[in-house]
């Protein structure tokens, strides 16, 4: 048997115990088929295959982002970017949705996305109002960068019939004037999810889905992006239906360049509980092993249920998604007995908690099933959880490069609690499997930025937060491939680099381990190959 392609004279870092180094490696099809010194694969060479000399580039496992919103990252290549590099102000950010009511029909969607209160230079939120001075004829939704708030105009709480009559629903709030009770058009959570999230909705969403064709450019257009930053495999954090339809239609063309895992809120785990359908159940390109459950609210949206409340409001305890311990047990034990992983978002101390004691149940009423069970996020961490995790196996897999993006925020909402968040080593040294997790769009995309973070713990301003939580760079980039793949039950496939494993590779320009940390984040991609077939390549 003959190789497809080579690349000799590289630095591999293998990330297999058993092969650290190598200089080259040989693929065959989606395979590898051997690694090792440039002479022992030379022979696999044929008049077909193709050579790559990489002059002593790096060579890693391709990148695996275990937490990534995929389907939602996608389809901000069709709304407005309210970040704060496109409006650093209210009166910008109503100029340009002002400018794109000019573009479209009138009665026609405005969603504007990215957009951080925090960074602002106003000092005041995004109210209604504002919206509607930009567009009073069109209904317009910008949603806040951690997801988990948005804020909506006039006419989309009409397109809603939402009033000051209107009740908070279960898991969220909705924003009003205090002396007034009138909407301010800010909608918390669920109130958010239910208006605009197909996925997590309980009902049909009053902002339209986009249209099949659509998601599936968009979706492409994503995976690609995100392949020229080293990344062959994601966990779609947040899967609805209609996704599951996009990727299946991407698969049968065979126009997937990224490998996708589904991860699936619970409210459709009905269907596959009808279905007979057990976890998990796909192939190596796409995927489905693990069933999401929001518990509580967001580290940068000032949602996460924390029983010490918030530095500037100790009486803000954050907000519960779900409320009834007995609830979530009920849903912890179906994930469990069907055999998907229960990947639970909890951030705060008191959804933690919660969180542990329904994994806990669900492992004591059925000791027979062996799901990975996960914390996504998993920020306010103590000694306690860290035993109960260990003892369970319940992996972590905490935000990466938020230290980077939303570092400004963390003081000030957490105090000297934020020295302990985001606790790789905290995790690794209590015997805790920890996987990468970007959050993106909410974290920042890039792996190797990630890498820095975990292993700098500096913030874009370069201050310092939780020094004693930094983990080695061997650490870091494991985080990112072998130990990604066993958070979706697939190192046996994929995150080293050794025969029979999937032909997932990264090139880069430049060693990490000979560069000073702090520009770990800057070292350019030169390929990526997924499969066996280089889906990017620099310049």
């Amino acid at each position: 048997m003959k190789a497809d392609l080579i690349l000799k004279n590289a630095a591999i870092k293998t990330m297999d115990s058993a092969r650290p180094f190598a200089e080259a490696i040989a693929f065959f099809q989606d395979r590898i088929l051997a690694v090792g010194q440039n002479n022992d694969v030379m022979e696999l060479g044929g008049p077909q295959t193709n050579w790559l000399d990489m002059t002593g580039k790096t060579v890693l496992p391709g990148f695996i982002d275990a937490h990534e919103h995929l389907s939602w990252f996608a389809e901000n290549y069709l709304n407005l970017d309210c970040s704060p590099q496109k409006a650093d102000s209210i009166d910008k950010l109503v100029e340009i949705v002002g400018q794109r009511a000019l573009d479209i029909e009138p009665g026609e969607w405005i969603r504007g996305v990215l957009y951080d209160d925090t960074k602002m230079k106003d000092g005041r939120v995004l109210h209604r109002d504002d919206l509607d001075k930009a567009a009073p004829e069109s209904p317009v939704i910008v949603v806040h960068v951690s997801g988990h708030w948005g804020v909506v105009n006039s006419k989309a709480l009409a397109c809603g019939g939402m009033d000051r009559n209107s009740s908070d629903p279960q898991g969220g709030e909705l924003g009003r004037d205090p002396a007034t009770g009138r909407l301010d058009g800010r909608l918390y959570e669920m109130a958010l999810f239910n208006f605009a999230f197909e996925s997590l909705a309980v009902q049909p969403t009053v902002v339209p889905p986009y249209p099949r064709d659509i998601r599936k450019d968009a979706v492409r257009k994503a995976a690609t992006f995100l392949n020229s930053a080293g990344i062959c495999s994601v966990g779609d954090a947040l899967c609805a239906p209609s996704y599951i339809m996009t990727y299946h239609d991407l698969l049968h063309a065979e126009l997937l360049s990224l490998r996708i895992n589904m991860i699936v809120p619970y409210q459709f785990l009905a269907n596959f509980e009808n279905l007979g359908l057990t976890g998990g159940w796909g192939n190596s390109w796409l995927r489905c092993s693990g069933i999401k459950i929001i518990v509580d609210g967001a580290i940068a949206g000032r949602t996460a249920a924390i029983s010490q409340g918030y530095e500037n409001d100790p009486d803000d305890h954050g907000l519960l998604l779900i409320e009834s311990q007995e609830e979530l047990d009920h849903l912890i034990r179906r994930i469990h007995d069907l055999g998907y992983q229960a990947c639970v978002h909890a951030n705060g101390d008191i959804a933690i908690n919660m969180v542990l004691d329904a994994i806990e149940r669900a492992q004591q009423d059925n000791s027979a099933g062996k799901p990975r069970h996960r914390i996504e996020h998993c920020t306010m961490i103590n000694d306690a959880f860290l035993k109960r995790m260990a003892r369970m196996k319940v992996m972590a897999l905490p935000f990466v490069s938020y230290l980077w993006q939303h570092g400004e925020k963390l003081r000030p909402f957490y105090g000297a609690r934020a020295d302990r968040m985001f606790a790789h080593k905290s995790f690794l040294e209590a015997g805790v499997k920890v996987a990468s997790g970007s959050d993106h769009p909410v974290g920042l995309h890039s792996p190797l930025l990630g890498i820095q973070c975990m292993v700098t713990r500096k913030t874009a301003a370069g201050e310092t937060i939780g020094l004693n939580e930094r983990i080695s760079l061997e650490e870091a980039v494991r985080v990112y491939t072998a130990d990604a793949a066993y958070a979706t039950c697939e190192e046996n496939l994929k995150g080293m680099l050794k025969p029979n494993m999937l032909a997932d590779v990264v090139v880069l320009q430049q060693d990490p381990w000979k560069v000073n940390p702090d520009e770990i984040g800057s070292i350019d991609v030169e390929m990526t190959i997924a499969g066996g077939k280089i889906v990017f390549q620099k310049n």
